[in-house]
């Protein structure tokens, strides 16, 4: 919602007012001229048919004025914003009209072009809250059934009363609250992102499931933190036809989350489990148990791919000591945990994932024996202390590929005499110079010429941060900057830095610093001379 333009009404019954209006930069307001108006009857039919965000009004009009047509929005369209213009002597008219909820009065004679984009945003403001309390209310209603459905999945009720249960009632329910019905083709669909950013990409995503349910003929609840049970509405005789369709899925969601929130590129992956169309009740809760409650290790193990079968019995964890004794085996490693990093570094570019997919370990146990491995390496032979930031890379890769490029990092790092390669210096050079723009790995990787994919590897390998948060920490310097030496307002710090988002800028601003970017800045000294942003 924070990049989509509001469109906008103008009502006045003045020719020279509404020409003049026009010629107001509207975009630069993340708003839309959609109308105009000579009255407030007229003003209500184009309502009607365009819908509005905000209208802009006079009082005193012919026909139906301006108090009258907003207590017509507030019964029709009580979510329509309005501004109100008005001349000296209508102050108490406007007055009450602003005690009513109308967002602000404008006097028109002195109005300046600061002061309506003040007004605009407010409403743009409220309309981004009324936006997220209806989304709020639909989301309490499906985690609350959300609840219900892992109980009824994982059998967690009471066992009188799923002893009192007529067979089959659990798989009605579990439609019921899915709010489909049989045949249907379901899919656990899982979204990664860093526990920073998590309910900002849970709202996005859960407005894109919104928006793409009717159009894919799917229904949809959550399913607990960071995956969903999505139901195809259809009977695809055809595994290809289901694939080609979760496909299409994920490309849309994946567009949506990136037109929404540009400023995450490169940190949230959105991945599925799809199982075969269920034709009959007694199967529905086993394929939905199997695809919510067993994340497919292919996931970990193949972090290019975005489509997998569903997972058959979760994998056991092999016992910690018997794991860690198998780790890179004797006779094929020599105990690399032992080598220099020039005998090591080879072991781990050309073996360790080969190894790795043949041992399919379950990727916490990897993970937390990798990071073991590299606390001891680091010990004996780098000059950080083992509790370096780079082993926590280690512990939280989010795939095969971010494990290896973080244990890369880590080693060369170690050795300290690595040069970054010429596609990541002139990707952190394009990075520097358009904090601004919407700085995707896509724009990025085109940039460099490299793919996407191997754009973030190596990123991740050279620098040993991700993508993205190599861009949100360059964000964030860059505003602590124009913090400290311009007299910008937050949100337009958090604009020129690339983060249109307030409320994301901020949580990101302290998760970094400490304060909130408004404490930040009133604590700064007074500034002689500022910085051009």
């Amino acid at each position: 919602m924070d990049r989509e333009a509001l469109k906008v009404l103008v009502v006045d019954d003045e020719l020279p007012l509404r020409e003049e209006l026009r010629l107001f930069p509207w975009e630069a307001h993340r708003t839309e001229w959609v109308g105009e108006a000579e009255n407030g009857e007229e003003a209500m039919r184009l309502c009607r048919s365009l819908q509005p965000d905000i209208v802009i009004t006079d009082i005193t009009m012919p026909v139906m004025g301006g108090i009258e047509l907003f207590r017509r929005l507030k019964e029709e369209m009580p979510r329509t914003q309005v501004i109100l213009l008005t001349c000296h002597t209508e102050f108490a008219y406007a007055q009450e009209a602003v005690r009513l909820g109308a967002i602000q009065y404008l006097v028109k004679v002195t109005m300046e072009e600061r002061e309506l984009g003040e007004a605009l945003a407010r409403a743009a403001e409220a309309v981004r809250q009324n936006g997220l309390l209806r989304l709020s209310e639909r989301s309490k209603l499906r985690w609350e059934a959300s609840k219900r459905l892992r109980q009824l999945l994982r059998g967690d009720e009471p066992e009188a009363k799923a002893g009192d249960r007529p067979a089959g009632d659990a798989e009605q329910e579990l439609l019921k609250l899915c709010g489909a019905s049989l045949p249907a083709a379901p899919l656990a669909l899982f979204a990664e992102t860093r526990p920073g950013t998590r309910s900002f990409v849970r709202h996005e995503l859960e407005e894109a499931l919104e928006q793409a349910e009717p159009r894919f003929g799917f229904f949809w609840q959550p399913a607990g933190d960071e995956v969903y049970l999505l139901l195809f509405q259809r009977d695809f005789t055809d595994m290809k036809a289901l694939r080609s369709e979760a496909e299409k899925l994920l490309d849309s969601l994946d567009g949506e989350l990136d037109r929404r929130l540009p400023f995450l590129s490169g940190s949230i992956r959105l991945f599925a489990s799809i199982g075969e169309t269920v034709r009959g009740g007694a199967k529905f809760a086993e394929v939905c148990r199997k695809l919510l409650f067993g994340k497919p290790l292919d996931s970990f193990y193949d972090g290019a791919g975005r489509l997998f079968p569903a997972p058959s019995e979760p994998v056991a964890a092999e016992p910690r000591a018997a794991a860690a004794e198998n780790l890179l085996p004797a006779a094929r490693w020599e105990e690399p945990w032992e080598l220099g990093p020039e005998r090591l570094l080879p072991l781990l570019r050309q073996e360790f994932a080969a190894w790795a997919r043949r041992r399919r370990l379950p990727p916490e146990q990897l993970r937390a024996l990798a990071a073991e491995r590299l606390r001891g390496w680091l010990r004996n032979n780098g000059p950080q202390p083992p509790d370096w930031p780079l082993a926590a890379a280690v512990a939280e890769a989010s795939s095969l590929g971010e494990l290896v490029a973080a244990l890369i990092h880590a080693v060369e790092s170690a050795r300290g005499d690595r040069a970054c390669r010429r596609e990541i210096a002139d990707a952190k050079a394009y990075i520097a110079a358009n904090l601004a723009a919407p700085l995707t790995l896509a724009a990025v990787s085109a940039q460099v010429g490299l793919s996407p994919h191997y754009l973030s590897r190596l990123f991740r390998e050279e620098t040993g941060f991700s993508f993205n948060d190599f861009v949100t920490d360059k964000r964030i310097e860059r505003a602590i900057r124009l913090l400290k030496t311009t007299s910008l307002r937050v949100y337009e710090v958090a604009e020129e830095v690339g983060i249109p988002s307030y409320r994301y800028f901020a949580v990101l601003f302290r998760e970094r610093t400490g304060a909130a970017p408004s404490e930040f800045k009133k604590a700064q000294p007074a500034r002689e001379t500022e910085e051009q942003p």
